[in-house]
């Protein structure tokens, strides 16, 4: 059971992650196809990202250490000949179904097919090609696999640790044929229909709070970004730092050069990456000192806040609930920070004011 479990674990962890990575685009591109950001879709993509993460960690996984005999015989070997698992099957007992349950090779051949399916699926649904090619798309991805594993993981190995089977590629085209044929089934899911990406959308709380965290996304990477090149830096030339040199250096890399960066984009185009992504804008007009306001008790001020020389205080924590408890709570959903400036915020498809509306 650990052994099935453990790269099932891994694949949600993976998919994940990289679900996390891409969120941000992921919004914008969502906002820009569908005006707006709706579950089906969402919950379809982190599907995928899952499936394809299962299909890697169930055909690579564990990563094997090397030792004395790992290359044996020439490792693990190839297997060429269509149709063995016929043999395998059969000379393991199929003489009734405790017997099929118990039949490891059977076992490993249906499971070779289901693990494809939902790859089918997901590439036919989401791609909107027919049967023919995500089926050959499976076969493609299914070869790959084998030809990594028949590699040693491109040579990362000295020799192949699983065996190349042509077995393999059939269960698994088979699975992804299996899920192209299912695949209308994900139609059900709903909030898929496309609207007009370019008609305005109210400004809502999660819209808001989505934009929000955009931002902190954003600034908080860009600070482990910017911190992490620092420690190599001092790393790789062995350069000694005091510390009261290391914290403020450290502090104007994960928190001050981010915030700045924000402070730039906010006084250029008049609002944050994360209004950009959602599509919100304030109204006009948008003066210096007030976006300098508008910067220091958002984002700006939070980044400065959590940043090294402070630590996330409880001070941080309250003031990130009391962010959102705002937002949540005051009219038109504009938050403590847009409240102070008396700006309001529109969706940035609405027409500027005193322009008629088409």
């Amino acid at each position: 059971m650990t052994a099935r479990l453990y790269p099932a674990l891994l694949a949600v962890l993976l998919g994940s992650v990289i679900a996390l990575a891409l969120a941000v685009p992921y919004v914008a591109v969502q906002y820009r196809r569908r005006g707006t950001v709706r579950g089906g879709p969402t919950l379809l993509a982190l599907g995928s990202v899952i499936s394809l993460m299962a299909v890697v960690s169930y055909t690579l996984l564990p990563l094997p250490p090397v030792g004395p005999g790992f290359c044996a015989n020439g490792g693990a070997g190839v297997q060429l000949r269509p149709g063995r698992f016929v043999t395998d099957v059969v000379g393991r007992g199929v003489g009734g179904p405790s017997a099929l349950l118990r039949n490891v090779a059977l076992r490993q051949l249906v499971f070779n097919v289901v693990l494809f399916v939902p790859l089918g699926m997901f590439l036919r649904h989401l791609s909107h090609r027919g049967v023919v090619l995500t089926t050959l798309a499976g076969l493609a991805v299914s070869v790959l696999v084998e030809t990594t594993q028949l590699t040693g993981d491109w040579f990362a190995y000295p020799c192949a640790y699983r065996v190349f089977d042509v077995d393999d590629l059939l269960a698994n085209t088979t699975g992804a044929l299996l899920g192209a044929l299912t695949a209308p089934v994900l139609r059900l899911v709903p909030g898929q229909q496309l609207r007009d990406p370019g008609v305005p959308r109210p400004v809502t709380a999660r819209r808001r709070l989505l934009g929000m965290a955009v931002d902190g996304v954003l600034g908080v990477v860009a600070g482990l970004v910017l911190g992490s090149v620092y420690t190599a830096v001092v790393l790789v030339t062995g350069t000694t730092v005091a510390p009261r040199v290391d914290t403020l250096v450290q502090t104007l890399a994960v928190a001050v050069v981010p915030a700045l960066v924000l402070l730039g984009v906010l006084w250029s185009t008049h609002r944050t990456p994360g209004e950009m992504v959602v599509r919100l804008r304030p109204r006009e007009p948008v003066g210096a000192v007030r976006a300098f306001v508008r910067w220091l008790l958002g984002i700006g001020g939070l980044l400065l806040l959590a940043g090294p020389a402070v630590g996330l205080t409880p001070v941080t924590v309250l003031l990130v609930v009391a962010s959102v408890v705002v937002v949540v709570r005051s009219p038109g959903h504009r938050g403590a920070a847009y409240a102070a400036v008396g700006w309001e915020l529109l969706d940035d498809r609405a027409p500027p004011a005193g322009r008629p509306d088409d």
